[in-house]
């Protein structure tokens, strides 16, 4: 067996937890006990990469080649060599953690060594995510926001065992679990490797989850089709090829229903926090620059909590329909092929509608699945097949912005031109 969480496939089954009033309470209490961690840890862990940033040696090695063999081995070593001197380590960050949950008596009360390691390590890898440039800023957790909770185990704080979630040395929660369930009938059968405590707002009331994270493969609802499939994801379509048939059809439909409704909801958020902030604005409307103390009526509060709730649906309807259309293309196919596309640039152009289908996440989705069953997904370069820019007969022609829609089919002495709208 193996003893790496690491070195073995996972998957994730979510289980909801029976509360009463004290015991949500408590659960809060915890999370923000994690939360005044995690921002000690996350604050230290900016000290120190802002310390090592500051170095000459650093400034020497940013600067050297990134294409070099010579360079790339010394960027390597000089880095491995800061990080240690200033001890900017996934481990070194832990033991600040463990110092600073011994240092508060009451967070030491109430957190698990194992729940204060992984909140650091989750400091750490944020901080790191900002120094290689993957992220803007790091995001400090403010008062009253849920934080996640999770051990490295299934042995100690946080347990799972018999339909119950035990946390500590006094808490146990009842699980909900549907016996007819086959699916979670057959995860429960599976070794955890550990648990994580979440929590979600639904209609404005707290509901608390645990996610056990459990060895192997997903339980299989059908068996993967004998198709290979072409697949051309765009900002609002999805366009399938198959040996049996070619579908466009647009994409996550069911979710472009549901805006109408929150550009409502935004529109009154507007009015009532004008309404009730009216010195912060110009007598044109525009919003004057500076630090604000913003007043919210009850009105405001009741609306915001509408907006969260559209959001969760937005959220919820969004995986519902990626779920749907992966199984479906995955009942046909056993290969799927499909281009490398920026996602990161197409929030440029087509910022709403990327955050609004989220094809990267619906790709993410359909190669998790299909490799766990045994099957076959391949994304090859755009640079090297310049599929827009081929003609039918094989010619490449490159297209500048205004002709990059148009395809140029030569033959027989005739040239037919169509538009194509992915």
């Amino acid at each position: 067996m193996a003893s790496s969480k690491e070195k073995t496939p996972s998957f994730i089954a979510t289980i909801r937890l029976k509360t009463n009033a004290k015991e949500e309470k408590l659960l809060l209490m915890l999370s923000d006990c994690g939360r005044q961690l995690y921002n000690a840890c996350l604050g230290e862990s900016v000290k120190r990469i802002k310390v090592i940033q500051n170095t000459e040696l650093y400034k020497e090695t940013v600067r050297l080649s990134k294409t070099s063999e010579t360079d790339i081995e010394k960027r390597r070593a000089n880095f491995k060599h800061l990080n240690a001197t200033f001890s900017f380590t996934d481990y070194s960050i832990q033991s600040f953690g463990t110092k600073t949950k011994n240092a508060s008596k009451f967070i030491a009360e109430h957190l698990g060594t194992h729940i204060c390691q992984k909140l650091s390590t989750r400091a750490f890898k944020a901080v790191q995510k900002f120094a290689f440039k993957k992220a803007k800023k790091v995001k400090f957790k403010r008062k009253g926001e849920f934080v996640s909770l999770e051990g490295k185990n299934n042995k100690t704080f946080l347990t799972y065992s018999n339909g119950y979630v035990f946390i500590g040395k006094t808490l146990s929660l009842k699980c909900l679990i549907d016996p007819k369930d086959q699916w979670m009938q057959y995860a429960l059968k599976q070794r955890i490797k550990y648990c994580r405590l979440i929590k979600e707002e639904v209609k404005g009331k707290n509901r608390f989850y645990v996610q056990l994270i459990l060895e192997g493969h997903s339980h299989r609802k059908y068996e993967l089709g004998k198709e290979e499939f072409g697949l051309d994801i765009g900002p609002s379509t999805l366009a399938m090829v198959g040996e049996s048939k070619a579908e466009l059809r647009e994409f996550c439909e069911e979710v472009v229903l549901l805006d109408k409704e929150k550009r409502r909801i935004n529109r009154k958020m507007d009015r009532q926090r004008r309404a009730n902030n009216p010195n912060h604005y110009q007598s044109n409307g525009v919003m004057k620059k500076g630090k604000k103390k913003w007043v919210n009526s009850k009105g405001y509060i009741n609306t915001r909590s509408e907006h969260r709730e559209l959001e969760r649906k937005i959220k919820e309807v969004r995986k519902q329909l990626h779920g749907r259309d992966t199984n479906q293309i995955l009942q046909q196919a056993s290969s799927i092929q499909t281009e490398k596309l920026s996602y990161k640039g197409f929030q440029k152009m087509f910022g709403k509608s990327i955050g609004r289908k989220a094809p990267s996440m619906f790709l993410k989705m359909l190669k998790r699945k299909v490799e766990s069953q045994g099957g076959r997904f391949r994304e090859f370069p755009t640079y090297s097949t310049k599929l827009s820019q081929t003609c039918h007969c094989g010619a490449i022609k490159k297209k500048d912005s205004r002709t990059a829609g148009i395809v140029v089919i030569a033959g027989s002495g005739h040239n037919v031109i169509y538009t194509v709208h992915f």
